[in-house]
């Protein structure tokens, strides 16, 4: 029985320690893992994931017997004192955090290349360089101009029209250029969201005037616009991997990640709170929204699929729009349209028999888990970058939106009645996707990475676990 516990689940294969002395150097083994670990550390990739990845990497570099201890924001790998060496105990420390897709799926390649034996030491150093200097796949205006797009969709989602939807776009892209120029200047998200979100606010609030005001009716949705920019703010990627960490008992980073997750959605609430609050006081009422009821039994056949089917799209090109602003490769971003556009399907199929919404949302999010399983080991990317994206279009905007206006409009009972929804929504949301994913393991996934395992390592050592 081994005394030291290696990751249980396979999220890599794991390799015998090689004998070549040139593999098994000790110190640039450790370097090479920890460059690694870093990479999908900072990237946002799940603890687990990571922790299995220096383990598959350090195994086949030559290290045969170590330990890693991962936090919120270091790593540290201990390798005990052999007869002709001491021990090393080696540390890194992510200071900074960036949403870049692109290079965790580099990275996660890389890890899948040197474990399956594609990759030899040599090659391993050159990699990680142009990994660490990998450039962004969209440059910053694209970026602005996809979180304008994003807002937009999920107001027609909801049912806005055009005009609503040009609004949402136009004051989401404003925001976004305000929030590029803060998180340059190293503004913490809270500040960042709470800015964001009242500004959206605000828009929504003059547009309500107006229309209350003067004799031209605008016609706009003003309440979907600050609908549009609570969901392109909600950090759906925190809520799914501080989810997937809590579950997977990885209790300090689920902890810190949820710390990280309420901060943040607290800035959002604040935001939309005071700029509710302004509106309140200057006696201009905002309208309540409500999901749009697309019932079967109360439309005609055609009608309900053209509603539906605009959902669809809207919900693909959301999805879409999410994926570039985490800066995904554009083979993902498109998987990730195409999965959004399934979980909105989904959704609305549902729709026709449950009423619980946290049991409405767990169905699409339980296909999505499934799917993104199968397809992040089909393409060799991790199952997150498929997972988020795809879930942005489900995110519980419209109850934080219900729950907020309801507290400033002094029906505190009915607002904290939608907050426990909104909650609830992504409760079911985060473990329906893991639920899912743990389904589509048992797929297929795991018996591939079998097979190209026993391909490229003949002997296994009897002591190793997986």
């Amino acid at each position: 029985m081994p005394i030291v516990r290696t990751p249980t689940r396979p999220v890599y294969p794991r390799r015998s320690p090689r004998e070549d002395e040139k593999l098994a150097a000790v110190d640039e083994a450790a370097q090479l893992s920890l460059r690694v670990g870093t990479l999908l550390l900072a990237g946002g990739a799940p603890t687990e994931d990571v922790e299995a990845a220096i383990f598959a990497v350090g195994s086949a570099l030559g290290l045969q017997t170590f330990e890693v201890d991962i936090t919120y924001n270091s790593i540290i790998i201990s390798i005990p004192p052999q007869s002709d060496r001491p021990g090393i105990t080696d540390m890194r420390v992510v200071r900074g955090r960036s949403t870049h897709y692109a290079r965790v799926a580099e990275a996660h390649k890389l890890v899948l290349d040197i474990a399956e034996g594609r990759a030899e030491a040599e090659d391993v150093e050159p990699r990680l360089r142009e990994i660490e200097t990998l450039r962004r796949p969209y440059p910053r205006w694209f970026v602005i101009f996809a979180f304008g797009v994003l807002s937009a969709a999920i107001t027609v989602q909801l049912d806005g029209d055009a005009l609503t939807a040009a609004v949402a776009f136009v004051t989401a892209s404003i925001a976004g250029f305000v929030g590029n120029r803060m998180a340059y200047r190293r503004v913490s998200s809270f500040f960042i969201n709470l800015v964001l979100a009242l500004f959206s606010t605000l828009v929504a609030v003059a547009i309500t005037a107006a229309d209350a005001h003067t004799t031209v009716d605008l016609k706009v949705k003003s309440s979907l616009v600050i609908v549009g920019g609570i969901i392109s703010l909600l950090p759906g990627m925190s809520l799914m991997v501080a989810a997937q960490e809590a579950i997977r008992s990885f209790a300090v980073t689920a902890a810190a990640r949820l710390v990280e997750l309420t901060v943040s959605t607290i800035g959002i609430v604040v935001g939309v709170l005071f700029g509710l609050t302004v509106a309140n006081e200057l006696e201009i009422t905002m309208s309540v929204v409500v999901r749009p009821d697309n019932d079967v039994g109360t439309m005609r056949a055609s009608e309900f699929a053209s509603v539906v089917a605009a959902a669809v799209l809207a919900a693909a090109v959301a999805s879409v729009a999410a994926a570039v602003t985490y800066q995904s490769p554009k083979r993902l971003a498109i998987v990730g349209g195409l999965m959004g556009a399934l979980g909105i399907l989904l959704f609305n199929i549902a729709d026709q028999w449950i009423d619980s919404p946290g049991a409405l949302t767990a169905i699409p999010a339980v296909a999505i888990g499934i799917a993104s399983r199968l397809i992040g080991v089909r393409l060799h990317v991790p199952t997150v970058l498929v997972t988020v994206p795809a879930i942005v279009p489900l995110l519980p905007g419209l109850a934080v939106y219900q729950g907020l206006l309801a507290l400033t409009q002094g029906d505190p009972t009915k607002g904290i009645g939608f907050l426990v929804e909104a909650a609830s929504i992504a409760i079911a949301l985060a473990a329906g996707v893991l639920l899912g994913q743990m389904i589509g393991a048992r797929l297929a996934p795991d018996a591939a990475w079998v097979v190209s395992l026993r391909r490229s390592v003949p002997t296994r050592s009897p002591g190793t676990r997986h």
